[in-house]
């Protein structure tokens, strides 16, 4: 079943903006306004990306007049916000289209509309569903990349955002027009992908799977050696084993029939396609772990450890920390290391720049990091200075919340980097008086620390207060199920038996069995990859087959023999693919995994 797309523009609005390509500003008459300098035209950019939403004055101002002087920056902000005003707002409306308060301005989401948020609004509905219509639609939107022609650096994250909910796109509607019998119109939008995000794999193989459904083998390999060029030439690594597969034909195998099940069973609200939950979000429940947490906030404790595998709620319980640390009047800063580019991570003292920049700007703090940071000493003692010179100014105390902090696991200044962290912990004993007794650190990690980091005495993860988040309890299902309006034994056990708990996939089934799904149906269809869990259990098929050694200790798992390598073992923990069974042992973490990977895997 499709469903209609609401109609873009919307009636309501003053002014259209368009920045997936060149950046376009229209009025519905067609009038274009005309801006005074790049300036007024980035600002507009920045704001429409988060219409609705309040940004700080001092962000903006670091982010376009990084390097001017405090008082001259905020002059120029006030100065391009008046333009912002003199090219969208008559006079007799000021302040509606563009808003100020003290320390913040936002955009109106209602009288400013974008094709970033119509095509966001379209994916979250459309990839969860796999509805043709809505993919064919956000396919269509996707004029190119965010802002092209623009090459400031605030950009290029976002950009990188938009180009991978693209390509999503792309894949399952190819894979939806090949089982469809169009495969001669799969290569046609996956040959429009490759010339639309041309360094990004998973587009390439679509192509490849285009080719090898319509018959053109041919076209097929000369496809993947143009990929082989390309990952060694943007990436420095050979094609992942998908590739392989998709030009050997086995990637389209798996595929069940689309009409298996009615995709409108799994709703359409943005929550059901993963991630963090929002911070009011009905579907949050709370655990213990919450409420150690804001103790911990409330005791200032010097380091929080939060861990569990894969999905298990790690970020979301995060961000309620930190808002309750706020509502407390904690300063917070957050970085999240799955966010930060790949170069940063793999320069360090790209990263400690990065983050040195981060925290200040965050606690909204003037920092001139090319004064601040000495060549002469390290990445850590630069990193140590500028925050003790922060801190030192910080009239609240600090919250640091790093997330996916695993993500610097084994890399060369990891230990370095851990260490850093460790020494802050230390001189809160040390010097109680001094700065760092404001700050408290939050670490947010799946894999096992002591495996990466083996010297206790540089390791974070030996000390403060630990919170190991577990998968949902039954009660916790059906606490969950009500929250869908839900509600009976067989419900509860239908979600919990097929789930065993995982948050994200519990939730997936509730939503299944609240738009009138039947529990024999949930049980019977879970394991597919056209099933509630499709999109999930094809995350894990290619998590698997990109490793070599994980899915070998898979593959003695599916045959009944223990998983003898350790690293691999706590790897798997980490990802959230196997757990700890009762009697002792390890088992798949879901019930569906089994199944799944044995036809899957062969």
């Amino acid at each position: 079943m499709q469903i209609a797309p609401e109609s873009w523009p919307p009636s309501q609005a003053r002014w259209i903006v368009r920045m997936l390509g060149p950046m376009d500003v229209a009025a519905p008459t067609g009038d274009r306004p005309k801006f005074r300098s790049r300036s007024v035209s980035g600002l507009l950019a920045y704001l429409c990306l988060h219409a609705g939403r309040n940004v700080s004055r001092f962000v903006l101002e670091e982010t376009f007049w990084p390097d001017s002087e405090s008082d001259k920056q905020s002059q120029n902000l006030r100065r391009a916000v008046a333009d912002l005003r003199d090219a969208l707002e008559p006079l007799e409306s000021r302040g509606t289209a563009i808003q100020t308060q003290r320390d913040v301005v936002s955009a109106s989401d209602t009288l400013i509309t974008t094709d970033v948020r119509h095509f966001v609004e379209l994916s979250n509905r459309a990839i969860p569903l796999e509805d043709e219509g809505l993919l064919a639609e956000a396919v269509a939107m996707y004029s190119g990349p965010l802002l092209a022609g623009v090459s400031d650096e605030w950009i290029y994250p976002h950009r990188l955002d938009f180009e991978e909910r693209y390509a999503q796109c792309v894949d399952l509607l190819c894979r939806i027009r090949i089982e469809g019998g169009a495969a001669k119109d799969a290569v046609r939008l996956a040959r429009a992908a490759v010339l639309a995000a041309p360094s990004r794999e998973d587009v390439h193989i679509a192509l490849i799977r285009g080719y090898r459904a319509a018959g053109l083998e041919s076209e097929a390999l000369r496809q993947y050696e143009d990929l082989e060029r390309m990952m060694d030439e943007t990436w420095g690594e050979p094609p992942s084993p998908l590739a392989k597969m998709a030009l050997e034909g086995a990637a389209t195998a798996p595929i069940a029939p689309i009409s298996r099940i009615d995709r409108a069973l799994i709703p359409p609200d943005s929550e059901a396609a993963g991630g963090a939950l929002s911070v009011t979000s009905r579907f949050y429940i709370r655990r213990v772990a919450d409420l150690d947490a804001e103790r911990a906030i409330e005791r200032g404790e010097s380091v929080v450890l939060v861990q569990g595998p894969r999905q298990v709620g790690k970020s979301s319980l995060l961000a309620r920390l930190l808002s309750y640390a706020r509502e407390r009047g904690v300063s917070t800063v957050l970085n999240d290391f799955q966010a930060i580019g790949q170069s940063q991570l793999a320069d360090e003292e790209r990263l400690y720049r990065t983050l040195a920049f981060s925290v200040a700007s965050q606690l909204r703090q003037p920092l001139d990091l090319q004064a601040a940071w000495n060549p002469w000493l390290g990445p850590n003692m630069n990193l140590d200075s500028i925050l003790g010179g922060l801190l030192e100014k910080a009239e609240e105390p600090v919250c640091w919340a790093m997330d996916e902090a695993d993500g610097l696991f084994g890399r060369p200044y990891a230990n370095d980097f851990f260490g850093l962290l460790r020494s802050w912990h230390n001189r809160r004993a040390l010097d109680p008086a001094g700065p760092w007794s404001k700050l408290t650190l939050v670490l947010s990690y799946a894999a096992q620390a002591h495996v990466f980091i083996t010297d206790v005495n540089q390791s974070p993860f030996n000390v403060g207060v630990r919170l190991a988040l577990q998968d949902f309890s039954r009660a916790e299902v059906e606490d969950l199920a009500g929250r869908y309006g839900l509600s009976g034994a067989e419900v509860v056990d239908a979600a919990h038996s097929v789930a065993e708990g995982h948050p994200f996939l519990t939730r997936r089934a509730l939503a299944y069995l609240s738009q009138g799904g039947k529990a024999s149906d949930l049980a019977a269809t879970c394991a597919l990859e056209d099933g509630p869990f499709g999109d999930h259990l094809r995350w894990l098929q290619g998590s698997l087959i990109s490793d070599d050694e994980v899915l070998g200790q898979v593959r003695n798992l599916l045959m009944g023999q223990p998983i003898a390598d350790q690293r691999a073992r706590y790897r798997l923990l980490a990802s959230g693919v196997i757990s700890v069974a009762p009697g002792g042992g390890f088992r798949f973490r879901v019930p569906a995994y089994e199944p799944f990977l044995r036809a899957a895997l062969g």
